[in-house]
């Protein structure tokens, strides 16, 4: 995965919303809402060795974090949806760490003031 990525494609993320921002505002908010219970689901299905779990929420996610442009967190979410299709999660707790970090990063990002200017 290239850290050198933009964490957030803020141009998919104008051309998306036809360049409203206000709406690209409330996608954000849904995203954040959801966010917490879909790592919790996947924590627990990774506890759980839950694979059918840890596909369908891991998947959810890639395609909420795609539509929104979040690059890192996409290919994240991809691995642990790869990890539970393939019934292997060796390493699924360093990814779910990593996909947390870079949640947070963003949340961090969208809670600076003009972050939709950038």
């Amino acid at each position: 995965m290239d850290k050198n990525k933009p964490m957030f494609d803020m141009d998919h993320a104008r051309e998306i919303t036809d360049g409203d921002i206000e709406f690209l505002k409330e996608l954000i908010e849904i995203f954040k809402t959801d966010c917490p219970e879909k790592l919790a689901e996947i924590s627990r299905a990774i506890k759980e060795k839950n694979f059918n779990a840890l596909d369908e929420t891991a998947h959810s996610l890639k395609g909420s974090s795609g539509n929104m442009g979040l690059t890192y967190v996409y290919e994240l979410s991809h691995k642990l949806e790869k990890m539970g299709k393939s019934k292997n999660i060796e390493g699924a707790d360093k990814t779910l760490k990593e996909l947390e970090e870079e949640l947070e990063r963003f949340n961090n990002f969208i809670s600076m003031p003009g972050w939709e200017e950038k």
